[in-house]
């Protein structure tokens, strides 16, 4: 059972502080799609609970992990000149195209809600998460649940960034971490996820509690956040 089946199964009801009128005008965001289990699983988790949010949205390059450059590699699989396929979508899903990719996805996730009949809409955007985010986001709205799954640090920094300067992030968002022990300086927030997740909450002041972690050791915790204050 994957983390989010256990752990954000639960939260999601417990954790949620807002209405479904409101719950209609907010977001989820998914950074790092792959192949799109997580995703499914979270459009499952939503559906089960009765969350009917505005937009479902996945970013992903789809065709490997882009190298990382402001930090240390941490683990052989996150270098693309090491193992330039490992996190190629395109390649494990055996399709043509990245486009390809994208309408599975959209659609593996439009056919959960529909058949929950959750009204909520799916959009994945394909690329370097820097440039489609920033061409993409006039109609976002703020954020009930934000799910960092690219394990490195400069994406991860970008997207939380571009959701903190445009308002996205409200008291009572959810935030989870796939790779927040992905790095050996984990525990000290020093790389990776848990750098940009310190670095972020320190530049805008914001106040967040952890409410739940699995795992004890590098490279396999995960975490998920509440936003207290903003």
């Amino acid at each position: 059972m994957s983390w989010r089946r256990s752990i954000l199964d639960i939260i999601v009801n417990d954790y949620n502080i807002f209405s479904k009128e409101e719950l209609v005008n907010m977001d989820v965001y998914q950074f790092g799609v792959f192949t799109g289990e997580s995703m499914r699983e979270i459009a499952s988790i939503l559906s089960k609970h009765k969350i009917q949010i505005n937009s479902f949205y996945g970013f992903d390059v789809f065709t490997g992990m882009p190298k990382e450059t402001a930090e240390p590699i941490a683990q052989p699989s996150w270098d693309p000149d090491v193992e330039p396929d490992t996190f190629n979508a395109v390649k494990q899903l055996n399709l043509g195209s990245v486009k390809e990719c994208v309408t599975k996805l959209e659609t593996d996730v439009k056919n959960i809600f529909n058949k929950n009949n959750n009204k909520s809409n799916t959009s994945i955007f394909p690329g370097l998460v820097q440039e489609t985010i920033e061409k993409n986001g006039d109609n976002f709205k703020p954020a009930f649940y934000v799910d960092f799954d690219m394990d490195i640090y400069s994406p991860t920094k970008y997207a939380f960034d571009y959701l903190m300067r445009n308002n996205l992030i409200v008291r009572g968002t959810l935030i989870g971490y796939d790779d927040w022990g992905g790095t050996p300086g984990y525990k000290e927030m020093l790389d990776g996820e848990s750098r940009a997740h310190r670095e972020i909450t320190q530049e805008y002041g914001i106040k967040m509690t952890k409410i739940f972690e699995i795992g004890n050791s590098f490279p396999h915790v995960q975490n998920v956040w509440i936003v207290e204050e903003v």
